[in-house]
């Protein structure tokens, strides 16, 4: 592999995110770098293994080529070039000939209480999107969508629920719209599945504008994810649930005050809150199957809603050690 095939690129993804744009497992791909070098090996302190746009293109090419019957050892030497000629050639690929990213600007449409305000402030770092409209509130997005002619949705979604497929669907369609991007939260293993046969691609929440660019992008096979398991857990919390201490609105102002101080601690403490407050809201509005199912979904918006709480708290103090306001 040629070092300037990667040249210019300055989007870098971590291992975890490579992983879900390509399909490749954690571990079968850090086996792949050690034995067969797949792509070059970058390093940095803070982020460990780093990868290029370019990485995510040639790793996508070599799992499409290993799923067609290639041994990796094969391709794993061959340049970008030669990945793509070998696809072509290969009779039993006839339906994976095709980039699988394109390389002109997507036309996209993108709702989402913080997704939206990030995007319209982000697009000079985003030049494979073509944001055509940006709306925080839903009404108002599902009423422009016809207009706007968007190739593909973003959707920004806590929680998915099975009317959320139906929802999907019906903007699908009512945009005239390929394909959809959906950020996701939390939900149930079969919901992701149904999206996912209606045309999404799901990023699990948070996830970076990178990373959301490039799945807007992709418009191959769409792969499954491990969606962890729930499980019942005991604790001895209040019954009480703790009001939330930051709005998402200042969430957002603090993280982007945090970047100018050289401690990573803020930005971190915020993701988790971010992180923990969606999943609260998911658990306390998911739907029950029974009355067990009911008082397993209280148990988890009470302890969730603790765990934020203790986050927060120590949010505020890292924010005062920082010289950092709300």
């Amino acid at each position: 592999m040629t070092e300037t095939a990667h040249q210019g690129d300055d989007n870098t993804y971590r291992i975890g995110a490579v992983a879900r744009l390509t399909g490749i497992s954690v571990d079968r791909l850090r086996a792949w770098e050690r034995r067969y070098g797949v792509v070059e090996t970058r390093r940095t302190e803070a982020l460990g293994r780093i990868y290029t746009r370019g990485d995510v293109e040639r790793l996508t090419m070599i799992k499409q080529l290993v799923d067609l019957g290639n041994s990796i050892s094969s391709v794993a030497n061959l340049d970008d070039e030669q990945l793509r000629e070998r696809l072509q050639q290969d009779s039993r690929s006839s339906q994976h000939t095709q980039d699988p990213f394109t390389h002109q600007p997507v036309r996209a449409v993108v709702y989402g209480e913080t997704l939206a305000a990030q995007l319209r402030s982000s697009l000079d770092r985003l030049p494979g999107i073509l944001l055509a409209g940006a709306y925080q509130h839903f009404e108002e997005f599902r009423r422009h969508l016809a207009a706007l002619a968007p190739e593909v949705l973003i959707l920004e979604y806590a929680g998915v629920y099975p009317d959320t497929v139906d929802e999907l669907s019906d903007l699908l369609s009512r945009s005239g719209a390929k394909r959809a991007v959906m950020v996701c939260g939390f939900g149930r293993h079969d919901v992701f599945r149904s999206l996912k046969e209606r045309g999404a691609v799901i990023l699990r929440s948070p996830v970076s504008l990178e990373e959301l660019e490039l799945a807007c992008r992709y418009s191959g096979e769409q792969r499954e994810q491990n969606l962890p398991p729930r499980s019942k857990l005991q604790s001895d919390l209040p019954e009480n649930i703790p009001p939330r201490r930051f709005r998402d609105t200042e969430l957002l102002h603090l993280a982007s005050i945090a970047r100018a101080v050289e401690c990573e601690c803020p930005e971190h403490l915020i993701t988790l809150i971010g992180s923990l407050s969606a999943f609260e809201a998911y658990s306390a509005t998911c739907q029950h199957r029974n009355a067990d199912d009911a008082a397993l979904h209280a148990y988890l918006h009470r302890v969730t809603a603790h765990a934020r709480a203790l986050i927060e708290e120590a949010l505020e103090n890292v924010a005062e050690m920082e010289g950092l306001t709300k």
